[in-house]
């Protein structure tokens, strides 16, 4: 991510009515929606209109989204699918959108020359070829008599409501920020509307701390009330905008940022990782990291993960201000409190 001009995340609300253009630099439409895969938390795929280039007329189109890469100065995305792939695509009205499922979704992966994502992360995990790695990882055919949706776009996610697992209304979804790396959920921007106390500020919340409630249009926040009291928010105009402010967010809420598990499926082949907290980890993680480092190099995958925590924190605790740092060790200090009581 070093030395990119662009930023690293967008909301989707900015992201939905870009114009796109192709690597000519022709107009060729519009994004008129994100469909946000929930169980994975990413866009599994954006719909474009081309506005009747190409006699493509009024349909819509699911395109993969590392098909569409930002070009930052001309507020534009482009699209690397060649003329006559285009020409030739199934399009679909704006009333019936067919794509409501993985095993549809994985044609139009094809079509474009992709492997779908969800057999790429499989192939990482096990090592095994997409189709079968997926089939392994689940055990089922993880669609098979689900109530929820698969995927919902990010219009219909934006302000629908968030509630706590005893079912007590907290506040809304504001909006999805959107890693434009890969096209996962950064983080959901909540608002409590004065719940516990938490004012007008906003917060960035992990997408796996939510899940849909179906039948009554909400989210479920898994996030005790505790450490929601104690979070630290934003305010609208200063959103966290990198890994490395998104970093302290994630770990606070005991959740690994997503971007790590990648990395260490990029060293190893296989993620290895669990629901375990990072901050339950990290003990063990110091302990480990200074026996590799007395043989002068980091052995293992989850040691460098570990040195690249450290020189996160490192980064962040220079740049903090005398007032952050003392609101940092607060905070440390109240979850360390509760974490012993918890095991008292």
């Amino acid at each position: 991510m070093a030395g990119r001009e662009g930023p690293e995340f967008l909301s989707a609300s900015t992201i939905k009515g870009n114009k796109v253009v192709n690597t000519a630099g022709e107009d060729l439409g519009k994004i008129e929606e994100l469909m946000i895969d929930l169980d994975e938390g990413r866009i599994g795929y954006a719909v474009l209109s081309f506005g009747g280039f190409l006699g493509l007329g009024d349909k819509l189109f699911s395109i993969p989204w590392n098909s569409l890469s930002l070009r930052v100065h001309e507020h534009s995305f482009v699209l690397d699918v060649p003329k006559e792939t285009l020409e030739k695509a199934e399009g679909f009205d704006k009333d019936n959108w067919p794509v409501t499922t993985r095993e549809s979704l994985s044609q139009t992966y094809n079509y474009y020359g992709h492997e779908p994502y969800w057999q790429r992360e499989a192939t990482e995990r096990t090592g095994l070829p997409g189709e079968i790695g997926s089939e392994r990882v689940s055990g089922k055919d993880v669609t098979a008599g689900r109530e929820s949706p698969e995927f919902l776009s990010a219009g219909t996610i934006k302000g629908d409501k968030v509630i706590n697992t005893e079912g007590e209304d907290l506040g809304k979804i504001e909006e999805l920020m959107i890693d434009l790396d890969d096209g996962r959920v950064g983080y959901a921007v909540l608002s409590f509307g004065g719940f516990l106390g938490m004012g007008d500020k906003l917060f960035a919340i992990p997408w796996k701390a939510l899940s849909l409630k179906v039948h009554e249009h909400a989210f479920v926040l898994n996030i005790p009330k505790d450490v929601l009291k104690d979070a630290e928010g934003f305010d609208k105009d200063r959103w966290p905008l990198t890994r490395d402010s998104l970093f302290r967010t994630y770990t606070y809420y005991g959740y690994q940022p997503y971007w790590q598990k990648r990395e260490t499926a990029e060293v190893t082949g296989v993620t290895g990782e669990t629901a375990e907290s990072p901050r339950e980890r990290e003990p063990a993680r110091m302990e480990r990291r200074a026996q590799s480092e007395s043989h002068g190099q980091l052995k293992t995958a989850e040691e460098k993960m570990a040195q690249q925590d450290k020189e996160r924190i490192k980064r962040m605790e220079e740049t903090e201000t005398d007032k952050e740092k003392l609101e940092r060790l607060e905070r440390e200090r109240t979850v360390a409190e509760r974490r012993e009581k918890k095991y008292q």
